[in-house]
């Protein structure tokens, strides 16, 4: 190469450089800066959820050893501090549990919509709604119960959303609607033997539909 022709690509490069350079050492501390981020907002993310694990096993050990306020006051902060980890949403239904225990109704139904307004359609949300279902049919809300268990997607728990749906329709006195919700609760726990025994009681418990 002729040093004409060196000289002239040093000129390109150094007006390549006056246009690019900045945007180019700039693109690089970014690049640096993001990947620095994304491992710091991963650490923070273990370290939560380490927090919020050790949290919940000090409510559950509260709740063991019959010390309410307490497990009450680790419940709260769970909700409060940790909403978006999982333990958050169980610590939200072992309240609501134990505030089914303590006949306080109104703060177990306020416990099962905090898992259903943050946990999505994950197994906790599922759960939580069964149990709301059936705690506001045990409290005569029998519309109420229905309505919580009309939901389109059931990820898996078809079998138990029916068995709920027949348990109230049971409790409505009707009998012929029972029976067929609680036939298609059979249907679908097919690989489940001890839970297709306990449907199969209930379905026996409505007798045979009467012939006209």
């Amino acid at each position: 190469m002729s040093a004409y022709t060196e000289q002239e690509e040093l000129e390109k490069f150094k007006t390549w450089w006056k246009s690019y350079g900045n945007a180019l050492i700039l693109g690089v501390i970014l690049g640096a800066g993001l990947l620095f981020g994304n491992k710091y907002w991963q650490q923070y993310q273990e370290r939560r959820i380490v927090e919020a694990a050790t949290l919940y096993d000090e409510l559950r050990q509260h709740y063991q050893g019959n010390r309410p306020e307490p497990a009450r006051a680790a419940g709260t902060r769970l909700l409060d501090e940790y909403a978006s980890t999982p333990y958050a949403a169980m610590a939200a239904l072992m309240l609501a549990r134990h505030g089914v225990v303590s006949g306080d109704g109104a703060a177990a139904r306020k416990h099962l919509q905090w898992v259903l307004d943050h946990a999505a359609d994950t197994p906790l949300a599922h759960a939580a709604r069964l149990r709301l279902a059936r705690l506001l049919a045990g409290e005569g809300k029998h519309e109420a119960a229905l309505a919580q268990l009309d939901v389109k997607e059931m990820s898996g728990f078809e079998a138990e959303y029916l068995e709920a749906r027949g348990d109230v329709l049971t409790a409505l006195g009707r009998a012929g609607e029972a029976r067929a919700v609680y036939s298609a609760a059979l249907k679908a726990a097919e690989n489940r033997a001890p839970y297709r025994q306990t449907l199969g009681m209930k379905l026996d418990d409505l007798g045979q539909e009467a012939t006209p």
